[in-house]
């Protein structure tokens, strides 16, 4: 749930979501592919994350074969493997504007998961950010489950995803805020509506264009981002695809990353805008892996695995030129203009967006004489403004979430603020475990009897000096 629904939609989660057997079932009911997986003999293990992958290098000499690592809601193990397809797929790209921090804001992927896996999306009139077919396809489900789709907002003057899903949407009566952008969402500790003000076509802000919309959800479907942890992890190299989502995994035609044996599929590979409407993309993905893996195996036999490509290989060429259909760029100009520098960038350490590019110091230390003055023009002496660097130093992204909600601004408030491409901006790191978890589980983890006996060479230096 903390992957699927943004960490602060806080007090709005109905009760049923802590019934651990009733959420496992809804999510078996939600997916017939589990059960025919589990009739095929494939474990399926639910409630279960991977909250790290590792692989014999000079750091970790004690493994003997790559692996990941995994927990479940009592314990922590470790899993060897000979392949790996990572199906990691995406999620929600957010960005900032005044009031997001109240309850019934939330990404559309999230509101889709609570909508259909979870059945339990507390809301009942939403307002959707974003015209691409992740936003038209959220409102689609809204009033498909009886709820009020109180408008659709883009920054551009046209809807920009497929006519065919915004037709019924238009003739059912949803109305479609064109070239208009959040100023602010208002509530006490929920959300009561948005104001909204209109935009000119270079994003500046319209005087005397603002209005109000009452809702109880507003939903960003501002764009996806494919989520590489694990791919980052196991070391496969990644590239800046704007039109896949940002960061993505480089990969072959039969989906094999840069690292041999391990496989990338669906939104985890990049997102593409089709596999909003049409799952079948990232299922063709999956299969084209899998059969790579089982040739590799000895299980398919090289003329049958080569037929079975090349059926896949034509529909997987037409769905992967598909590009993005919103412009996070554009959203996040005229964001800033109508909400100025001062709204919140990342919600866990309370760092704003003017804090993080002027590199002030955590809140914490305000009263301590030795404040730093360094700025990012001093920063950038050294080279590129690196985010791990400012998350050092600000605390931006260094909190509960783990950056899933602030990471693609600050690389963008950076590109913006250095005057650089978002490709020059380097990918923030990503260490284990990549899931909050809970110290008792990850406790059961012990070193290996070969660890501990070396574990003073480790600390050489101090040992040396302290023995």
């Amino acid at each position: 749930m903390a992957m699927d629904t943004p960490y602060f939609f806080g007090s709005r989660l109905l009760p049923t979501l802590a019934d651990r057997g009733l959420m496992m079932e809804r999510i078996v009911d939600a997916d017939e592919r589990l059960p025919e997986a589990q009739e095929a003999g494939v474990k399926v293990l639910l409630g279960t994350c991977v909250w790290g992958s590792f692989r014999p290098a000079e750091n970790s000499r004690h493994l003997e074969r790559p692996c990941v690592g995994l927990a479940d809601a009592e314990r922590s193990w470790m899993l060897e493997y000979e392949h790996l397809i990572l199906a990691t797929g995406g999620r929600d790209l957010v960005l900032s504007f005044p009031g997001w921090e109240l309850s019934g804001v939330l990404g559309a992927q999230g509101a889709i998961a609570l909508m259909t896996r979870y059945r339990a999306l507390a809301g009942q009139r939403l307002v959707v950010l974003g015209s691409g077919n992740l936003g038209l396809e959220t409102a689609r489900l809204a009033l498909e489950r009886g709820l009020e789709v109180a408008g659709i907002v883009d920054v551009s003057p046209h809807v920009q995803g497929q006519r065919e899903l915004w037709t019924p949407l238009a003739e059912r009566g949803v109305p479609f805020f064109a070239s208009h952008t959040v100023e602010a969402v208002q509530g006490e500790k929920e959300v009561g509506a948005i104001r909204l003000v209109r935009v000119d076509p270079v994003s500046g802000l319209v005087a005397g264009t603002q209005h109000t919309i009452e809702c109880d959800t507003v939903c960003l479907a501002l764009g996806l981002v494919p989520n590489v942890e694990l791919a980052y992890l196991t070391g496969c190299r990644l590239s800046h695809r704007p039109e896949l989502g940002g960061w993505a995994p480089d990969h072959d035609q039969e989906m094999q990353t840069s690292v041999e044996g391990v496989y990338v599929v669906g939104d985890g590979s990049g997102v593409c805008s089709d596999m909003v409407t049409n799952p079948r993309v990232a299922m063709d993905q999956g299969r084209m892996a899998a059969i790579a893996v089982a040739e590799a195996r000895g299980l398919l036999d090289r003329d049958r695995a080569r037929a079975l490509k090349q059926e896949l290989s034509t529909s997987r060429r037409r769905a992967e030129s598909a590009a993005g259909d919103v412009d996070p760029d554009a959203w996040l100009r005229s964001l800033v203009l109508a909400g100025g520098m001062d709204v919140v960038v990342c919600q866990c350490e309370g760092v704003s967006r003017q804090e993080l590019v002027d590199v002030c110091p955590p809140k914490y230390l305000g009263r301590s004489p030795a404040r730093w003055e360094t700025k990012l023009p001093t920063l950038l002496e050294g080279g590129p403004a690196h985010p791990d660097l400012l998350k050092r130093l600000t605390r931006a992204g260094m909190g509960h979430c783990q950056g899933r909600r602030c990471r693609e601004q600050v690389a963008m408030l950076l590109a913006d603020a250095t005057g650089v491409g978002m490709a020059e901006v380097p990918l923030a790191s990503y260490r284990p475990p990549v899931r909050p978890l809970p110290m008792k589980i990850l406790s059961a983890q012990d070193e290996p009897e070969a660890v501990r006996e070396q574990w003073a060479s480790w600390f050489h230096p101090w040992t040396k000096v302290h023995a």
